[in-house]
Formats: structure tokens, sequence, C-alpha cells
């Protein structure tokens, strides 16, 4: 079978699922966050080690992104109709940097030890504490009404690296990030960033209750950061020598090579709401 009838024959089943998750209730919706965040964890240690040598941190750094994951949806206090834990999040912050301290000192070597920590440390810090913001994008109860900000985002980012690399591929002359990134283009980045704009604004009213102004805003911030975060994975890849992060989705690699836009676009809207909603 060729790649592209892979992608495509995955495709066909994979955003159906992901639908149902975010459709069905609180337990599927969170369970698809956990998901996403722990395997992305799990595809960035794997990539860290491939530059330090070190402990496997395979099974740790997973379980240390879903816990936070989890900790900010138990201090939430949006989910199961439970009263949010405060501080939640810095006590399991600390229990996750304590434990990778623990295993750079009896394990690592003195000459990888610092970068072996901070980089290690970067997975849960980077798909948990960072990642799981993305849970207030979510709300609670049966139906797609509580997804509907999740949504927007995603196909935001699906549709902004698309729009990139079509109008790249067409007009794009100018390079982007040659030393990251060689096939990324100016004319690409800008015909991406229209394209949110554009899309977010559709939706701007509707699911963000935002007017003109607002969603313009919205869509710059989620251009911008999704393509910082595209440089940001490709950076690690090129810099680990790694061509897919993983290949757990068949013919698309892995969470950070699907989701290395939405990662870093997601939570920057989250805390872009927390602001607006703070001043105006």
């Amino acid at each position: 079978m060729s790649n592209l009838k892979l992608r495509l024959l995955f495709s066909a089943i994979a955003i159906p699922v992901v639908f149902i998750c975010l459709w069905l209730n609180d337990v599927s919706r969170l369970s698809l966050m956990c998901f996403l965040g722990g395997v992305g964890a799990w595809e960035w240690a794997r990539m860290v080690s491939c530059k330090y040598q070190g402990p496997s941190m395979q099974v740790v750094a997973p379980a240390s992104a879903v816990a936070l994951t989890l900790a900010w949806i138990f201090q939430s206090g949006h989910f199961f109709g439970l009263a949010p834990v405060t501080g939640l999040v810095g006590l399991v912050l600390l229990a996750v940097i304590g434990l990778y301290i623990g295993i750079a000192y009896a394990k690592v070597e003195v000459d990888h030890l610092f970068p072996w920590w901070l980089l290690q440390l970067g997975a849960p810090l980077y798909l948990g504490l960072w990642g799981g913001l993305n849970v207030f994008m979510l709300g609670s109860g049966h139906g797609l009404e509580y997804s509907y900000k999740f949504i927007v985002v995603m196909t935001t980012m699906w549709g902004c690296d698309s729009a990139a690399y079509f109008v790249g591929k067409a007009i794009g002359k100018h390079k982007f990030a040659p030393s990251i990134s060689p096939k990324k283009t100016w004319e690409g980045a800008v015909g991406g960033t229209i394209f949110a704009v554009l899309w977010v604004l559709i939706w701007a009213r509707l699911v963000f209750d935002y007017g003109i102004g607002r969603g313009i805003i919205l869509g710059l911030v989620l251009a911008v950061a999704g393509q910082c975060g595209d440089l940001l994975m490709s950076s690690l890849k090129r810099w680990t020598g790694t061509k897919d992060a993983s290949q757990i989705f068949p013919g698309h690699g892995g969470v950070l090579d699907r989701g290395d836009s939405f990662y870093m676009a997601a939570p920057m809207m989250v805390l872009l709401f927390d602001f607006v909603n703070g001043v105006m």
C-alpha cells in the first residue's frame, strides 16, 4: 500500500474516533487529552535519548505528563462535578521535578547530567504542564458543543499547516528557517496565517463570543504560535537526527509530528482567553 493510501485510510478511521471521543462525555474527552500528552512525552523522551546517554524515560515521561494533565483536570473543578483541588498542579510539578532530579543524580554521568535533565524534563513540562492547559478548552457534558473551542483550534492548525504547504509550494521563494526546515517559506507562512485568521473569524462570534477585532487577534496568535510549535518540533527532530517522532499513526508519524502546531497554539489560546477576560 502506498504511503498516500495509508495516510488516507488512517485519517478515515482516526478523525471519526477523535470526534466520537469529543462528543461522548468527560471521560472520553479527557482520556484523549491524556493519551495524546502521554504519547507525545514518550516520543520526546525517545528522541532526547538519541543525543544524551542516560536511563530510559519512556515510562517515566508519559506517566509524568499524564499526572500533570490530570492535575489540571482536578484543579480546574470543571469536570465530574468535583470541587477544584487548589494547588494540585504545583504539588504534582514539584514531585515530577524531584523525581527527575533523583534519577539524574543516581543514573546519569556527570558529563551529561545537566543537559540530560533539562531536555528530558522538557517532555512532562511541555506535554503535561503546558499541554495540560488544553483541558480548559473542554466543557463537561454530552455533545460536541462542549468541545467547540478545541475543534476550532484543531481545524485552524490543520488548515494553517495545509495552506502554508500549498502556498509555499506554489509561490514560495524566500526561505523561512532553512537550517531547521528547508521547505518552509515566508510566502507559505503568510498564506497559513491568512487562512487561520479567516477561519477563526468565521467562528469567532458563535464559539468564542468575540467580535471582529478580537477574532483577528486570536487568529494571529494561533497562526504565529502554531508555526513556532512546528519549528520547535522540527528543531528537536533535526537535532536528534529523527525523521518522525514515532510511527504510532501509520503514514502520519507521531503526536509530535501531527500535533506540533496544536501543542504550542492551544495553551496559548487558553492563556489569551484568561488575559482578555481579566482585563476587558
